[in-house]
């Protein structure tokens, strides 16, 4: 679902980071998470948020931002598991890196 980037309640808290883009999570003042990906859409390029998922934990939602990472980055075929598996490292190196927490 696409939405408008101006409509994240006032009292979410907004959690960015390079190693993140183009997604980012929220967590909600009712205790739930929400990670979103930025894309722009239509002949205008027009800015939207797309809702991936709405994980119970900061440590799953930073899994979730990996999974999508790996499926939506540069390429999506992959000559070998090796290749794949190295891949899913680099990204979860990076995020790992950026929260010091083991995704």
């Amino acid at each position: 679902m696409l939405r408008n980037p101006n409509t994240i309640p006032a009292g979410d808290t907004v959690i960015e980071d390079r190693a993140l883009e183009p997604f980012f999570i929220t967590n909600s003042s009712s205790g739930g998470y929400t990670v979103y990906e930025r894309v722009n859409r239509g002949k205008d390029d027009k800015a939207y948020l797309r809702s991936v998922c709405y994980p119970s934990t900061f440590n799953h939602a930073l899994k979730a931002i990996a999974k999508e990472k790996l499926s939506t980055g540069e390429t999506n075929h992959y000559s070998s598991i090796n290749e794949y598996v190295s891949k899913w490292e680099s990204i979860t190196k990076a995020i790992e890196k950026a929260t010091l927490m083991e995704v």
